[in-house]
């Protein structure tokens, strides 16, 4: 296909071509949606249906030295773009230097080792598929695309002949491109990650001497090569011939198996110590994007002096201001809704990574460093850890602890036990005083040397959770978000550990959905108070004497993401340094995924989605959209992907449930200023009427296969989240399930109404248990089983009772059997795929045929989105 400048490709708009080949075309365009500017490869064919789930497979690859896929069209491939050359490019001057190859070809095996553990196997790896990007970041593109291109017809070209496809109706079928091809490539047998490593020592070999490997005037030629020429290493130094020889076996079963071994390979210089690698010599700062393009999710600043140069604590020229990138290390994974925390002398920052052992820790990086490292014990689940006064110690929970650790080092420390398993925040001042927030709590302060929580705000009626707390200068006062159901109240306010909790000020600073931290003018002056308007950061001069704002809010960075619970993804410093997550903002998108976690579709629009609920007949989805306190419920039609708006209230509705015979949708609405529980025909044809009443938060969960009952949670402000079972007749008054000191949440009723799963703190971590339903039961009555393993949320049962599904702490979706033939039996929990993002596992349900799961998930959840770092931010708004 051919396209102009202007076209458009889906959300995609063409700004200009970039590069021609046999099989395509490769255009820059941009996201119209996010936005970015992305590379898009076209084929003159339709893809199949073979090369689509293939490719996103690869698009569920993450890691910095691997080119991104994001997106597959009906014939075009969606790209990150990618600044630099290519090394076929990069040795048309000649060769490279040992330790230039090494520090190259280091990244490559990181790459393709990352790849090989999970199934998936490049099979074109040459020169023209590697590119350097100007800050030395290696990049491998068209990863594991190879294996299932479309045919093409070999060239002369050895090195740009296009993959080959070969006797497709044959036993065997030849993959590749001619000169990097393995010999059982090349015999058209079937091949694994061994053909990668042949690959590799091929362009190892082919950098150190600036020749190729194997030559000839045709593709046959050059095939005939592989197969009987040994490697000429006269031209090799010597401390490579080891690792090319093991690469380049032709026998693939004496071969090195692991490319993540190939570099302990290389030997020690004669009478020396093993030569350092070489910092890769600067690109030329062209437009070289004729291949492939690139996001700047993987960007990591490795120019060390630079840095030093820009370290937050050294005082910034007062009219500069320096913006750079963080991106994953190796041996981590980025949660892309997850949050960091600067420290406040603004040198280091922390935030919660998932290791490549698979459970998620909390990592920390010096600012003028590129290393970054574990802190030791600190593990926990995605919610956002904090600094306290002194930039020495982090603050986090986990297992329903508060804890703290020393960064330079230790074992961390208890501080006190805590009502949840997540974090709202938490800050210190010079007294040795923490506070802390959590949902369904008010703001709570413990001493850092550890003790009893107290509470120093109290709940207000309809406000669910105190979160977010920050102290201003004078170590008294403190900030914090209160989350409301109703508008008028939600927002920002000030506390102080000096008055009562039930005398806190009951004054309003600012009208937010989200919190707002205090920045100080590290030069002196008047500070301000950063928030979120929309997904636009703003700053407005604030006087933390006075504690009052003053002037009008400036906008200082656009397209900040956010978290599910009223937490914009941003922190910033005493010093000037502030750090953010860009992305989707708000905007999700409702994301199918199979019993394997394959992605298999989406349905919507982006929009700003919450719990998303399938109808009985899997036809028919109710979802609320929009912000908080004024979202409205609507119904999507499967089928023809088509959206009608059920509530049309001015508040905010959420939470809705299907009745059993999909007739009618009861939701949660506070119109009357708390989450009270309304009803109304699924066609829209009636009225809405009001089911319950309580002075409460309520969310509608869960609704009996009999019809019933109704499952919903309330709030409250002693024994915080609580269940409760509302029998759906007239009149009918609600029967408290459990309620205890603890938060229970997400009552889910079993197919045969026998067994209610629910989630509760009960045990650190919050676990997923099981109880007989009685309702005619005491309060709490009656057995409980634990179901999780290791911490759980969100349980969902199978159609057939038989499973129970749930949320790991570490965002895996968790099966576990189910036997109630003699009394109730639980199998092995056991990981079946991890989930698409950290903020969808908050609302998800199952199709009733038990064959896919919708999630909630940002538009950006195939992409690593880095942290974006400004030194010296307020000196723009002096300009």
């Amino acid at each position: 296909m051919a396209a102009a400048p202007g076209d458009k490709l889906g959300p995609y708009v063409i700004l200009d071509v970039i590069g021609k080949g046999g099989m395509g075309e490769v255009y820059l365009a941009t996201d119209t949606r996010l936005p970015r500017e992305v590379a898009i490869k076209t084929s003159q064919e339709k893809f199949s249906e073979r090369f689509s789930r293939e490719a996103k497979v690869i698009a569920s690859l993450n890691h910095p030295n691997i080119c991104t896929l994001f997106d597959v069209g009906p014939n075009y491939l969606v790209m990150e773009m990618i600044e630099g050359p290519t090394l076929s490019e990069r040795i048309k001057s000649g060769p490279l230097s040992l330790g230039e190859v090494s520090d190259i070809m280091r990244q490559v095996a990181d790459a393709l080792d990352y790849a090989h553990e999970r199934g998936v196997v490049h099979r074109d790896l040459k020169p023209g598929n590697i590119k350097i990007r100007p800050d030395g970041v290696v990049k491998v593109l068209d990863f594991g695309l190879a294996k299932v291109g479309p045919t093409a017809t070999a060239s002369a070209d050895p090195e740009n002949s296009p993959t080959m496809t070969i006797g497709e109706t044959q036993a065997g079928v030849v993959l590749g491109t001619a000169a990097y091809m393995a010999p059982e490539q090349v015999l058209g047998k079937s091949v694994d990650k061994r053909a990668d490593v042949w690959a590799f020592g091929v362009v190892f070999y082919e950098l150190l001497t600036g020749a190729r490997m194997h030559k000839g005037d045709s593709v046959q030629e050059i095939l005939a090569s592989v197969l009987k020429d040994e490697p000429d290493l006269t031209r090799v130094p010597a401390q490579a011939h080891r690792l090319i020889k093991r690469c380049l076996e032709k026998d693939p079963n004496k071969r090195l198996r692991h490319v993540g071994d190939v570099m302990s390979l290389l030997d020690e210089a004669p009478g020396s110590g093993s030569q350092p690698p070489v910092a890769p010599r600067p690109p030329e700062r062209d437009r070289q994007k004729w291949l492939w393009p690139a996001v700047a999710a993987g960007a990591i600043i490795t120019a060390g002096a630079a840095l030093v140069l820009w370290a937050p604590w050294r005082k910034p020229p007062s009219t500069q201001t320096v913006r750079f990138e963080i991106g994953p290390a190796a041996k981590m994974t980025f949660i892309n809704q997850a949050s960091m925390a600067v420290s406040p002398d603004g040198r280091w920052m922390v935030f919660p990574a998932v290791g490549d052992d698979g459970r998620t820790h909390y990592y920390i990086r010096a600012l003028d460093h590129v290393e970054v490292r574990p802190l030791p014990g600190a593990d926990g689940n995605q919610s956002p850890a904090f600094w306290s006064h002194d930039s020495r110690w982090v603050f986090f929970v986990s297992a329903s602890k508060l804890k703290k650790v020393d960064i330079q080092g230790g074992p961390p420390q208890n501080i006190s036990d805590f009502p949840t398993d997540r974090s709202g925040g938490a800050d210190s001042n010079s007294d040795g005083v923490v506070i802390a927030g959590t949902d369904g709590s008010p703001i709570l302060s413990v001493p850092a040397s550890g003790g009893q929580l107290k509470p120093v705000t109290s709940l207000a009626p309809n406000e669910n959770a105190h979160r977010w707390p920050q102290f201003l200068p004078d170590g008294k006062h403190f900030l914090y978000y209160r989350a409301s159901s109703d508008p008028a109240r939600m927002g920002v306010y000030i506390g102080s550990v000096d008055v009562q909790a039930n005398q806190q000020s009951t004054h309003r600073l600012l009208a937010s959905d989200q919190q707002a931290y205090y920045a100080p003018s590290p030069g002196g002056g008047t500070g301000h108070l950063l928030f979120l308007r929309g997904t636009t950061l703003m700053a407005q001069p604030f006087d933390p004497d006075r504690l009052t704002l003053s002037g009008e809010p400036t906008a200082i960075v656009d397209a900040v993401d956010s978290y599910i619970t009223n937490h914009a993804l941003f922190s910033v410093s005493n010093t000037g340094t502030l750090a953010y997550r860009g992305g989707s903002g708000t905007q999700r998108v409702l994301t199918w995924v199979d019993q394997q976690g394959n992605p298999a579709g989406t349905l919507g629009e982006p929009g700003e989605y919450s719990a998303p609920a399938i109808s009985p007949d899997g036809g028919r989805v109710a979802v609320a959209i929009g912000p908080e306190a004024t979202r409205d419920i609507w119904i999507l039609d499967v089928a023809r992907d088509r959206s009608t708006r059920f509530t049309f209230d001015s508040a905010g509705e959420d939470f809705p449930v299907w009745s059993p015979d999909g007739k009618y949708i009861a939701f949660s609405s506070n119109r009357s200023g708390r989450g009270d529980i309304y009803i109304k025909p699924s066609d829209g044809s009636g009225e809405e009427k009001l089911l319950l009443k309580t002075d409460e938060p309520k969310s509608a969960e869960s609704w009996s296969k009999d019809g019933r009952f109704l499952f919903f949670t309330s709030n409250g402000p002693i024994t915080l989240a609580d269940l409760w079972a509302l029998p759906v007749q007239p009149e009918g008054k609600p029967v408290a399930l459990l309620r205890t000191q603890h938060a229970e949440t997400f009552p889910r009723i079993s197919p045969d109404g026998r067994w209610l799963a629910y989630a509760s703190t009960d045990s650190a971590p919050e676990d997923v248990y099981v109880r007989p339903f009685m309702p005619d039961a005491p309060n709490g009555a009656g057995a409980k089983w634990l179901v999780s393993k290791g911490g759980g949320f969100r349980p969902i049962w199978r159609p057939d009772g038989k499973a129970l599904f749930y949320i790991s702490a570490n965002i895996q979706v968790v099966s576990v059997d189910i036997d109630t033939s003699r009394g109730f039996q639980t199998g092995t929990p056991r990981r079946i795929f991890t989930a698409p993002s950290a903020t969808s596992v908050y609302r998800w349900d199952l199709s009733p045929d038990g064959k896919r799961f919708l999630f909630v998930s940002p538009t950006s959840a195939n992409a690593v989105i880095p942290f974006t770092v400004i030194v010296n931010w307020a000196a723009g708004l002096k300009k």
